[in-house]
Order: C-alpha cells, then structure tokens, then sequence
C-alpha cells in the first residue's frame, strides 16, 4: 500500500496510481471488481477498510434518526449524449449533453480529457482534481454535512450502513443546498461502480457515531 500513500500525499498522479492498480491487478496481486474504476475499487477493498477498523473504539457519540444518501463523480466516457458547448470560465468547450447535466446533479464529474468538470456558484469550472466545499481535493472517504449540526473537519462513523460503508471513518469535508439537518451524503468515488453504491447506501434510520476527544 505504499504506492496508495504516495497518491494521498501527492507524489505520483492519479492516472499513475491507476496503472499501478490496474497492473498488480493484471498479475493477480490484487483482487478487484472487474470493469470499474481501479481507484474506487481500491478503496473499498476488504484490506483497506481493515485498516480503519480498530481506531472505532473512539467514536462513542452517536445518534439515530438519520438519512443517508451517496453522490459520486460520474465519467464522460459513460455517457453518450451529443456535444454541445459549455462555458467554463469564459472559454467554450464541448462535453456530451447528458454528462453535462449529471454533473450539475452531483458536483464534479471526470471528462475524456482527464481532468474534471464542477458546476458551483451557478456555473461551470474546471480542475484537475474533484474539489470540496473547502478547495480540497475530494476523496471516498469525504461526506457533505449540515455544518449547523456537524462542524467542518470532523471524523464520524455510520455503522448502519451496509459493508464496507459501517466500517468507513469519514471526514465532514463538503456541504450541498440540499442537506439540511439531520442528512449526510457519502462519497462514493467515480464511475458506475460508485453510483451503484450511491443506490445501495440511500435510508433512513441511520446511526451516526461522532468522534470524541
């Protein structure tokens, strides 16, 4: 897992840390789900969410009651709608119709170009990177929060959700319009693999468990 810590602190690419995946996979190193993203697949593999699991003992401040919903960012590649121009930052770019609207719905989504498109403040942008609500780069493990209930920057656990999710710590990186008070959405990562699990997290009655000092 040390070509995982070198894309957490920057030092190779994510399409470097991709191929990476995607070779020890080749070589049966590594066991992922075929014909996703190696990065999400990565992510919610069985050893690294082992990882988490001894540090829950911290987390003894939980709540019931709560809705819990998944966005994730979705891949042009997938879609195929017509171009059409799109006006990012005063420049006209083409992207496919239906991927442009599906990023206005989830916040960013990963063009054929290979950086990403955001749509905030009421138009579009361009990174090379997702981005949270903090300029951050958004990762699987981020979730958006009512920030009058959850302050920015805290750790929670919600051990309601299905595996591998219940073993997940999550960081309270990211905000929406749409979640307000008690309602938490998750991370999912990129690609059909991670809309799939934006379907499979969605409930209510969840238990959200707050780190404690």
């Amino acid at each position: 897992y040390k070509v995982y810590q070198y894309w957490k602190d920057d030092k190779i690419t994510r399409n470097e840390f991709s191929n990476a995946i995607s070779y020890l996979q080749k070589i049966n190193t590594l066991k992922l789900e075929e014909d996703s993203d190696p990065i999400t697949s990565f992510l919610l593999s069985d050893s690294l969410i082992r990882q988490n699991k001894n540090q829950h003992e911290t987390f003894s401040n939980c709540t019931a009651g709560w809705y819990i919903t998944g966005y994730f960012t979705p891949i042009e590649s997938d879609y195929s709608g017509k171009f059409i121009n799109v006006l990012v930052d005063k420049k006209q770019y083409k992207f496919k119709e239906d991927f442009a609207i599906e990023v206005k719905m989830e916040g960013w989504g990963k063009t054929t170009s290979g950086n990403y498109l955001g749509w905030y403040d009421e138009s579009f942008h361009l990174s090379d990177v997702p981005l949270d609500a903090m300029g951050g780069k958004l990762e699987i493990n981020s979730v958006a929060v009512d920030p009058s209930l959850i302050v920015a920057r805290s750790k929670i656990t919600i051990p309601s959700l299905p595996d591998p999710w219940g073993a997940f710590i999550f960081t309270s990186s990211d905000t929406g319009t749409a979640i307000i008070g008690k309602h938490i959405d998750v991370y999912t990562g990129e690609g059909k693999t991670a809309l799939n699990e934006t379907h499979r997290i969605t409930g209510h009655d969840n238990r959200v468990c707050l780190e404690v000092d």
